[in-house]
């Protein structure tokens, strides 16, 4: 079976006061550092664990991968290709900010044979960008996408957000009508997750802003749905649309619970048996990695039940839904049948669909996909 790796870049210019992912502020020495000691980990990993099946997708996640110098995510691709198969045709991504694409970044993209740019756009509203502290303006967004194209680099996703502070019915249709006038190959729509530790959180707690209401949020959910699928994008996830054909290979390993290895602080993998992460701390990162020791902070065996709570938990994130016969034939009965009784609930309610032997969120489903998928963690 392919594999996917999953390289995790932390540094970031300005942190966006709604974010909780695992990044650190920029500074070229621990940068510089950092890319060491990935280097490292990568050798030490592939010099002890026998992999022989090719990778069919890379992927520079971050933080703000296109931040750091060009050279760095070079010499680790280069790294990946000297140890281990990569497959000819593999889906190689990056994710990228407005505001950091230079013109030399792009070519230099293009030539070390990256070939799928994701774009952290957001809003193509000003004020909306100023509202969640991000450091670029919706002007740029378009340069972003010009540049890459002049390189031939085709293959783009642009992440847009549902739910920002300030948002009105008009602003929304306003970033749906930019980001198909672009015609990016992928787009990815996320509705604002506030999570306690972020200052977005304590700002509209302290009501120091406001965001939409939840009944907003779901007719504009609703509205880009049907505006994609007028603009040619297929919907193949809650969250991911693209045209025929430039569905995210390496995403779609994640909710089809194919192996992916990650590498870099805070990463995780699921190996096809354990799943497990690194550290969290850069410091306990670097340091365990420097001394030649695992940084994997933890690591557990996926038992069948868990296998179960997954298929259904990730699987129903997907159009294609779960395949009900096959769940029979490879389950435990007595499992299956609490989450069937649940599931035919839920059918009831108009929130899952059944079609013969497969099963599937409806688009109400999809905006209350919080509640329902909860039930199988």
């Amino acid at each position: 079976m392919s594999f996917g790796v999953y390289i995790h870049i932390p540094f970031c210019q300005t942190k966006c006061n709604y974010c909780h992912f695992v990044i650190r502020p920029w500074k070229a020495a621990t940068a510089a550092r950092y890319r060491k000691a990935l280097l490292k980990e990568l050798d030490r990993f592939f010099a002890q664990h026998c992999w022989g099946d090719e990778a069919d997708s890379i992927y520079f996640g971050g933080g703000t991968p296109s931040l750091v110098p060009a050279e760095h995510i070079a010499e680790i691709l280069a790294a990946c290709r000297r140890l281990f198969p990569v497959s000819s045709d593999c889906e190689i991504s990056l994710e990228a900010n407005p505001g950091t694409l230079t013109a030399d970044k792009a070519s230099a993209y293009r030539e070390m044979g990256i070939n799928r740019v994701s774009i952290g756009a957001q809003s193509f509203d000003d004020s909306e960008l100023a509202a969640i502290g991000r450091d670029h303006s919706g002007n740029q967004v378009d340069e972003s996408v010009v540049r890459l194209r002049e390189v031939g680099i085709y293959n783009l996703n642009l992440d847009i957000m549902l739910g920002l502070p300030g948002q009105t019915e008009e602003h929304w249709s306003r970033n749906l009508e930019m980001t198909c006038a672009l015609t990016p190959a992928h787009i990815s729509v996320y509705m604002l997750d506030l999570d306690e530790r972020s200052p977005l959180y304590h700002h509209i707690a302290k009501r120091r802003c406001a965001v939409p209401d939840d009944d907003l949020i779901s007719d504009l959910y609703l509205r880009t749905l049907r505006h994609f699928a007028g603009c040619g994008y297929e919907q193949y996830e809650i969250s991911n649309f693209a045209f025929p054909g430039y569905q995210c290979r390496h995403n779609l390993k994640y909710w089809l619970r194919r192996p992916v290895l990650g590498f870099g602080v805070g990463s995780h993998s699921y190996d096809g048996r354990f799943r497990y992460a690194n550290y969290s701390g850069m410091n306990s990162y670097l340091q365990a990695v420097e001394f030649g020791k695992s940084p994997v902070e933890w690591r557990e065996p996926v038992e069948s039940k868990q296998g179960l709570e997954e298929t259904l938990f990730l699987g129903l994130r997907l159009n294609r839904g779960v395949d009900w016969r096959r769940l029979r034939q490879n389950c435990d009965a007595t499992e299956l049948e609490a989450y069937e009784s649940s599931l035919r609930e839920m059918s009831a309610s108009g929130l899952v669909e059944w079609r013969d032997c497969i099963i599937r969120l409806t688009p109400l489903g999809m905006l209350l996909s919080n509640e329902v998928l909860q039930k199988f963690v």
